[in-house]
């Protein structure tokens, strides 16, 4: 098969992955909040984030895994490949051992000391933070195998499995509504910690069977160690920066404007969020290929990749964030009863940041293909986490309105952006203005020209079911037309034709 077929089969896939869960968790988490009441359902969360918490490193170094495993195996070196797996395994079973350590003290001490816990709940807390302790460490160690499963581009483990977790989930609190436990937060920590091992235990067996380099043994190259200790420690810088953005902007808006307004923006991001995985899940199938390419030294197919993610990832997106946008308040009273002020104008404003973010994945991407990722983040990450959260701060103080912060992380973005191909065009010498021409400008013109059709609905019709349907169905329509015949280049639209040509006859020849 093609990279190119790999890639369309990977993201289809996917794609039909993320909307059967979107699906299923957006149901299941009106059925959880039922079976468990608003008090377990905060402090089932709570909990959850004290652990991941702790866990902010293993994200950092889930990537550096990802990356390394991925290059080898452009190379085709296989005896490299297997060190390089067992390297990551010991680094994130150590990591697994030293948070273990973590959360059985600082965590249990601050969960019984200082944590808000409901009078007569304090044993079910504590059960329900081991189990999650328990799925964490074996989370952890899942990273490398998870890693390897994407680098050879079996995405379709990866979506069936992932439907068969959210369709357990959903039977899970369905069977706790309907035949309560004497304790339905005990009972529904506990069978998640235990599906949560098996299906870590299904994935090892899984690429034991497919995979020779995930037969472990023990790595003695320091060489390894350190290239991927190093990788991980300027990530690490990146994604404080990141998490330390996100995070803050939440006090400062509790601050100043209270929590009903935290509410918006978190009912914002959380749709925000789901949306997002489509445009996530075309990048997760092509950047094996681009780390791969770069391994191969084949810069040529490297930049075609990084320009064709940009773009259609950013098509992906506006493609289903359109009919979001114009129909965000109708939505959001459909799913919600009592819609927090702020919240629609939050959710519109977020959709324009996402597909702001969306054209940053593939240049970030592609600086760490070249594993030389200081200069990427002491520049965008430490730019923007010096910059944004002090000027949003002072524009609050200066009672600008809530809403400015957007702005702000807006104009971050396009800074970043320019510091983003700045890091790429340092390892690698490309065309910048092409880029942008290419990608950012040519990607607006048409998402300007596919979203006309769809507004002028908004002012044809009342709202309601019938025009949320009918705006979704233009957007989808809109969007492909304008995206066949002026976001696809020629040779892209001939492969597109012989394709449906091909489908065409095959179907008429049956």
């Amino acid at each position: 098969m093609s990279d190119n077929k790999t890639i369309a089969k990977n993201t289809i896939f996917l794609y039909v992955r993320s909307f059967l869960m979107m699906a299923i968790n957006l149901y299941a988490s009106r059925v959880i909040l039922e079976a468990l009441g608003v008090s377990d359902y905060g402090l089932y969360g709570a909990i959850g984030s004290i652990v991941m918490m702790f866990a902010i490193i293993n994200g950092v170094l889930s990537v550096g895994t990802s990356r390394f495993l991925t290059f080898e195996l452009g190379r085709n070196d296989l005896e490299k490949l297997k060190k390089t797996f067992s390297a990551s395994f010991m680094l994130h079973a150590g990591m697994a051992l030293g948070l273990l350590v973590l959360l059985e003290t600082v965590g249990l001490w601050f969960l019984n000391y200082k944590m808000n816990i409901p009078a007569g709940r304090g044993f079910a807390a504590n059960i329900l933070y081991q189990c999650s302790i328990l799925s964490c460490i074996f989370a952890i160690t899942q990273v490398p195998y998870s890693a390897i499963i994407i680098a050879h581009e079996k995405m379709s483990i990866y979506a069936y499995v992932g439907i068969a977790e959210a369709i357990f989930k959903l039977a899970l609190v369905l069977f706790l509504v309907y035949v309560p436990a004497s304790d339905n937060l005990i009972a529904y920590g506990l069978i998640l910690a235990l599906w949560s091992v098996c299906l870590q235990v299904f994935y090892r067996y899984y690429c034991y069977k497919k995979f020779k380099e995930s037969h472990l043994s023990i790595c003695r190259d320091k060489a390894i160690y350190k290239s991927m200790l190093s990788y991980g420690s300027w990530d690490l810088i990146g994604q404080f920066c990141g998490t330390g953005n996100t995070q803050g902007i939440n006090i400062l808006i509790n601050i100043f404007f209270g929590v009903t307004v935290n509410a918006a923006r978190t009912i914002a991001y959380q749709v925000e969020n789901a949306i997002t995985q489509f445009s996530a899940n075309f990048m997760m199938s092509v950047n094996p290929q681009i780390v791969k390419s770069y391994a191969r030294g084949d810069y040529n197919r490297f930049f075609q990749l990084i320009y064709e993610a940009g773009r259609y990832s950013f098509y992906l997106l506006f493609m289903v964030s359109l009919p979001v946008f114009l129909e965000a308040d109708y939505i959001l009273k459909l799913w919600l009863k009592d819609v927090p002020d702020y919240t629609v104008l939050f959710l519109r404003c977020v959709m324009v940041i996402s597909l702001m973010r969306v054209f940053s994945r593939p240049l970030i991407n592609g600086v760490h293909a070249t594993g030389n990722v200081k200069i990427l983040n002491l520049t965008s990450g430490v730019y923007s986490a010096s910059t944004f959260l002090p000027l949003v701060y002072l524009l609050y103080k200066l009672d600008y309105p809530v809403w400015i912060c957007f702005i702000v992380q807006a104009f971050n973005m396009c800074i970043c952006s320019w510091l983003e191909v700045r890091a790429l065009y340092k390892e690698i010498k490309f065309d910048r203005l092409d880029y942008f021409k290419k990608v950012y400008v040519h990607s607006i013109g048409v998402s300007f020209i596919a979203c006309l059709l769809p507004v002028s609905v908004i002012y044809m019709m009342d709202d309601g079911p019938a025009r949320l349907i009918f705006i979704s169905v233009v957007s989808v329509l809109s969007t492909s037309v304008c995206v066949y015949f002026m976001g696809l280049n020629k040779v892209t639209r001939q492969k597109v034709n012989s394709f449906y040509k091909k489908k065409i006859y095959n179907l008429k020849s049956r």
